[in-house]
């Protein structure tokens, strides 16, 4: 995939002339040669991409072309940087337009063309040998996109399905088929007139879609049944007449033959209209595909259907979508056990495997060119991780891979970053999990399938993008690259472990510590543009929720060897680093782009890290705490800073941490009012912070920020610590802040008698009161908040009356409610019309409480119930001393998922002796919904 290289060198030089060509005197000229030479390799690369992974000869011409490419990155930002070191705190961009004072400072620009002037001879050699060897130039496309190059024929023939091939090894689906033939057969559903299943590669949508086309209701319900494979070449004529062959008789099928579009398109709508069909397009993968072939469906006017099997979401979304999920645990283990286990021997399995693999690769080809290598970026991680979605943005950013040509106005290179997630997940590439309150919908994780992994690793290891040294489990990953040099591959991710508990701190290897292995690694690795290093890991035992990490220091081989001088992505995490801190040495990475040891016990950060001018991201996170000098201002190119527990190495003389001159400074989170202030930092997205209120209250100040123009914040987030009950919280200010989304409280007091309704439009969608002193009612406040969805009240005091009153019409998008420890609430009221959307609700350990609410019985939307109380509470309330129920069982048999707990009596603290159960009520109300 020497594609991936050239895009990334072409987006420097792109950087170069289209903004600053005006400055590159003396070499400007040989640079657009360049540019030239770049796109004109593309377009080759489009076509040698196909053929590379089959063709040594191929593989070794994309190979130089990725060095090229490569080397053309490094020479421009070599004299960046030169000239960066000369005229420091002007930004990487800035630093193209003094190409034109090469001379003055003392940099040869006969050296910048000569070297110039080597590359465009070497791009000109390869494009001849490709030529040469038959690799042709297809075209490119503005906006980067794949050139969709088609299969030839033989493969097209290979990837044909038809209705009558039956699974030999068919496991689970039932649900499946069962809902989708009640979809199909169902007459009055005529919104549903076309179904289209979707999912990732593999799955089994085909084999579905056959047990669905011969299953027996479907036989009864329609006259006439045709399939047709579309596949990736989608030539609407073809689909056409292979429709109107299967659905007309035998006789007519020799005037079909003959017909021209219009005529194919108008008999196949008029046979449909006229006799009850039913159609499957097997393996669509284009919208526009789609578009084109709906013309011939009768939708409105007929009692036909079509069944769509496809990978895009995008294009299963335009009609009717039903995702196919994955087999459960048991399932997988009987399929397995079918594949691997049926002739005794693991031969049928591995055939399977390999099949699966090269299903997968046809959605990775399909792929526009821009996400091939965000796809592959991927295989850095660890198995079955939730991939921060967050950080993937910063790092595919650090490496060039978000384009800024992609960028809509008023858009940030986070916004472009997002699409291409979500461009991957809608062709079935990958899983993401979204922020569960979020009115946004944005994405909180992504992850891999096992399958879809193991692919990434494989094509990554094959085009050199990425090199996976895995040294857990005893493994020896560098057997692998034993036998060859690879002086390519530029980006390495090594996963270790920390063996056994205690202070044992050696590796599980025997291989040695980090510094060895990075050593080791660097004998197998050219210049390294990324290294990732993880070697944290959470467990649960023998204690829930400990992190275990490898004791390291920091390998000095980083900074001294030039194998890393152009980094530009380093993290570490989950290293202890045994009280010492960074190297000065640090300071040597120049070109570093983002820089992490989240999850790591780092005590203290060199002031030496204020000289990484070009540094964008700097996630602190750390384990511990950590001290943090008084250099971030010198960084101007900073984008995104992550703290945690940061202290001022002069915080003994209350010297807060300067953020002055921090001009593109995007996202700051875990910001402590103690240790900084934001008045400097207009250009931020999205904050997250800590007010303590306490003698030097800070939280007016904050408010002021939110509230001010100074900023272009989308979203804020306020974690609220007061010193103790009495102090009284400014809750209708909190309220008045439009970028306000979320929002935890920590003690004080709250007087929600004093705040009056209509309240000012609010986009809070998530608030944690804990702790905290309540006068009047919060939820005749709370309610009122159109935009709230999630409401967690904890261990907070009733102070003048113990009763809470939602009434009808309140929080009208809340998701999930959570009563926790309220002591003292004896009654609770919940009126019909309230809560029209809840989801969740947990009521915990409000001992007082004298029942469930009678309102929850018109909750209609309630899928998930949790209730930890007395257990004289559950017996008389919910179970009955009879068993047949108590007076609160109606108002809760309705929900889908019952969880119960009990513990002592009322008069005790909760005891250790907790029992959990699905409660019958639950049980009888799913089967009677069925």
């Amino acid at each position: 995939m020497g594609s991936e290289a050239v895009s990334l060198a072409l987006g420097t030089v792109k950087d170069l002339l289209a903004e600053e060509a005006r400055f590159l005197s003396g070499v400007a000229d040989q640079v657009k040669e360049v540019e030239v030479e770049l796109i004109r390799m593309q377009c080759f690369l489009k076509d040698a991409d196909k053929k590379q992974l089959n063709d040594s000869t191929v593989r070794n011409y994309v190979r130089e072309i990725r060095r090229l490419a490569y080397r053309t990155e490094d020479v421009l930002e070599k004299f960046a940087v030169e000239i960066e070191s000369r005229r420091r705190g002007h930004g990487f961009r800035k630093a193209f337009r003094r190409f034109a004072c090469l001379i003055s400072e003392g940099i040869s620009l006969h050296r910048v063309g000569s070297e110039i002037a080597s590359i465009k001879a070497g791009i000109n050699s390869l494009t001849t040998n490709l030529e040469t060897y038959g690799v042709i130039a297809l075209s490119s496309t503005e906006d980067g996109q794949s050139s969709n190059a088609r299969l030839d024929q033989n493969q097209q023939r290979l990837r044909q399905t038809y209705p009558h091939q039956v699974e030999e090894y068919f496991v689970g689906m039932e649900d499946d088929i069962r809902q989708l033939v009640s979809l199909i057969t169902d007459e009055g559903l005529r919104s549903h007139r076309v179904i289209s299943i979707y999912g990732m590669g593999g799955l089994g949508k085909t084999t579905l879609a056959r047990k669905i086309y011969k299953h027996i209701e479907v036989e009864r319900a329609f006259k006439q049944f045709a399939w047709v494979s579309i596949t990736q070449q989608c030539n609407t004529m073809t689909v056409f007449r292979d429709i109107l062959k299967q659905l007309v008789p035998e006789q007519r099928k020799e005037s079909v033959e003959k017909m021209d579009e219009r005529e194919l398109v108008g008999e196949l709508y008029r046979v449909q209209k006229e006799t009850k069909s039913f159609v499957v397009l097997d393996d669509l993968w284009e919208i526009e595909d789609w578009k084109r072939l709906s013309v011939a469906f009768p939708f409105a006017e007929a009692d036909s259907k079509i069944l769509i099997t496809t990978r895009n979401r995008k294009l299963a979304e335009v009609e009717f979508p039903y995702r196919l999920n994955l087999l459960n645990e048991d399932e997988g283990w009987e399929l397995l056990q079918k594949r691997a286990f049926a002739k005794r021997n693991g031969a049928a399995f591995f055939t399977w495997y390999g099949a699966v693999l090269q299903v997968l690769a046809l959605s990775y080809d399909e792929l526009p060119y821009h996400l091939k290598p965000c796809f592959l970026y991927l295989g850095q991680f660890r198995e079955d991780e939730d991939i921060d979605a967050e950080m993937l943005y910063r790092m595919w950013t650090a490496e060039g891979m978000v384009s800024a040509d992609h960028r809509g106005k008023g858009e940030t290179l986070t916004d472009v970053a997002e699409r291409y997630l979500y461009e991957m997940a809608s062709r079935s590439m990958l899983q993401v999990k979204l922020y569960e309150f979020s009115p946004a919908r944005k994405v909180r994780s992504c992850y891999l399938h096992d399958l879809m992994r193991d692919f990434c690793l494989a094509r990554g290891k094959e085009v050199e993008f990425l090199k996976l040294l895995d040294f857990r489990g005893g493994n020896d990953p560098l057997s692998d690259y034993s036998t060859e040099r690879d002086d390519s591959t530029p980006r390495c991710s090594i996963h270790t472990e920390k063996h056994g508990l205690g202070d044992v701190d050696s590796m599980i290897t025997g291989l040695g510590d980090v510094d060895s292995m990075i050593t080791m690694a660097l004998d197998a690795s050219g210049q390294l543009r990324s290294l990732t290093l993880s070697g944290g890991q959470l467990r649960s035992f023998p204690f829930p929720f400990m992190y275990y990490m490898a004791s390291i220091s920091f390998p000095q081989v980083i900074c001294d060897s030039n194998k890393f001088k152009y980094l530009k992505v380093l993290k570490f995490e989950g290293y202890d680093f045994m009280g010492k801190g960074l190297p000065k040495g640090i300071k040597k990475l120049v070109n570093l782009r983002f820089f992490s040891v989240k999850d790591s016990n780092l005590r203290e950060l060199p002031s030496s890290i204020g000289q990484l001018q070009y540094l964008e991201t700097l996630d602190l996170r750390v384990y511990n705490h950590i001290v943090v000098p008084d250099v971030l201002c010198k960084l101007k190119g900073l984008k995104h800073v992550y703290f945690i527990r940061v202290l001022n190495r002069k915080e003994v003389e209350r010297e807060r941490l300067s953020f002055h001159g921090l001009s593109k400074l995007e996202t700051l989170v875990g910001f402590d009012d103690s240790v900084g202030e934001l008045k400097h930092l207009n250009n931020l997205r999205f904050l997250h912070a800590i007010v303590h209120i306490n003698k030097k209250n800070d939280l007016p100040q904050m408010l002021n920020y939110l509230n001010s123009n100074r900023h272009k914040l989308r979203e804020a987030q306020l974690v609220i610590v007061a010193d103790g009950k009495e102090e009284v919280l400014p809750f209708l200010d909190l309220l008045s802040c439009h970028c306000l989304h979320k929002s935890a409280i920590f003690y004080g007091r709250c007087k929600f008698q004093k705040v009056e309704p209509p309240l000012s439009p609010s986009n809070l969608s998530a608030l944690c009161l804990q702790g905290c002193s309540i006068e009047g009612d919060p939820m005749s406040v709370l309610g009122n908040l159109s935009n709230l969805r999630s409401l967690t009240l904890e261990y907070v005091e009733l102070v003048e009356r113990n009763v809470m009153i939602i009434d009808a019409n309140a929080f009208p998008k809340l998701v999930s409610l959570a009563i926790t420890r309220i002591t003292n609430l004896e009654k609770w009221v919940v009126a019909e019309g309230s809560m029209p959307n809840l989801s969740h609700l947990a009521i915990d350990r409000c001992e007082a409480l004298e029942m469930i609410p009678d309102g929850l019985r018109f909750i209609t939307t309630l899928r998930k119930l949790e209730i930890k109380m007395p257990e004289e509470f559950i017996v008389q309330r919910i179970h009955g001393i009879d068993g047949r129920g108590g007076p609160d069982r109606d108002k809760i048999c309705h929900v889908p998922v019952i969880a119960i707990q009990s513990y002592g009596s009322m008069k005790n603290e909760p005891t250790d002796d907790i029992w959990s159960e699905e409660s019958s009520s639950s049980v009888d109300c799913k089967s009677s919904h069925h």
